[in-house]
């Protein structure tokens, strides 16, 4: 198990260090996009062991958007950087080539049973982001507040 980890957690770093250079980030951000994609994945990863694809595709973007917004404070970047880059892993392909493979060979009901799964995944990484952004809006609201 431990050793699977491991590997995880390096597949995650290697597909979103060569996904950052491929959008062309930053050099500083590179390191910092890589582990956070890491993160995310292992954090799937380990969510899906314990519950299901969904929950874990949500609570990977969470954790990339939460790692995203705080790196982007560090480095004096713009969280988008981080966020494009960190959430290749995340991202459902196989489930949309699996949904359109059966569509083409007329399995329609395992085609609408994946495609279901991946909309929902999807959805589920959009709120993760979505939901990490706010959190670190209000945050900083409240800081700015308490300022005053």
């Amino acid at each position: 198990m431990e050793y699977n980890i491991y590997i995880q957690f390096m597949a995650g770093f290697i597909v979103t260090f060569a996904f950052a250079i491929f959008f062309n980030a930053p050099k500083k951000s590179i390191l910092s996009c890589s582990m956070i994609g890491a993160v995310g994945w292992l954090v799937y990863v380990l969510t899906n062991i314990l519950t299901d694809v969904v929950v874990g595709s949500f609570l990977g973007a969470l954790s990339v958007g939460l790692l995203s917004t705080n790196a982007s404070k560090i480095l004096k970047m713009p969280a988008t950087i981080f966020i494009y880059t960190g959430i290749i892993p995340l991202v459902p392909g196989y489930g949309m080539y699996n949904t359109m493979q059966n569509l083409v060979t007329k399995n329609y009901n395992i085609a609408l049973k994946v495609g279901l799964e991946t909309i929902l995944q999807a959805g589920a990484i959009a709120m993760g982001i979505l939901l990490a952004s706010v959190f670190s809006d209000s945050i900083k609201r409240v800081k700015i507040q308490r300022k005053k």
